[in-house]
């Protein structure tokens, strides 16, 4: 059931990264309903879903001093990717892989689009995401 879930996961993330591409918005409904499945069915590893929230609050509040956005379906998604981690050392992977690919995104968006304040970030998101499953495929 767990492989189904993470299989269900990505392609919500795929389809929210479209929706963010083309429209620059998702539906908190979808986000918030995904959100709250994967924490009743991932109950347990509440715990690092809790911590990425807290993560991804802190990115938000540090981000809103540069004037950048950083929305709250992107906090919602940090929060979906927390709990399907199990251990310490997936969520600090989890951390330091999101800040590498938060990095080079940004550096690549900047180049190829301009400066632009509101950029899609779930597609960064969904980068990282399928990067912790292969991490954990091949670990």
């Amino acid at each position: 059931m767990i492989d189904l879930l993470l299989l269900g996961i990505l392609v919500c993330l795929i389809g929210a990264s479209y929706l963010d591409l083309k429209y620059k918005a998702i539906p908190s409904i979808f986000l918030t309903g995904l959100l709250f499945a994967t924490a009743v069915i991932r109950f347990e590893y509440l715990q690092y879903g809790i911590l990425a929230g807290l993560f991804a609050w802190t990115m938000k509040d540090l981000l809103s001093l540069k004037e950048l956005e950083f929305g709250v379906a992107d906090i919602k998604i940090i929060m979906i990717i927390g709990l399907i981690l199990s251990s310490r050392i997936e969520f600090l992977l989890f951390i330091g892989i999101f800040a590498i690919f938060q990095f080079v995104y940004t550096l690549v968006w900047i180049w190829k689009v301009g400066e632009d304040k509101e950029r899609p970030f779930v597609p960064c998101l969904l980068a990282v995401y399928i990067t912790i499953l292969l991490v954990r495929v091949f670990a």
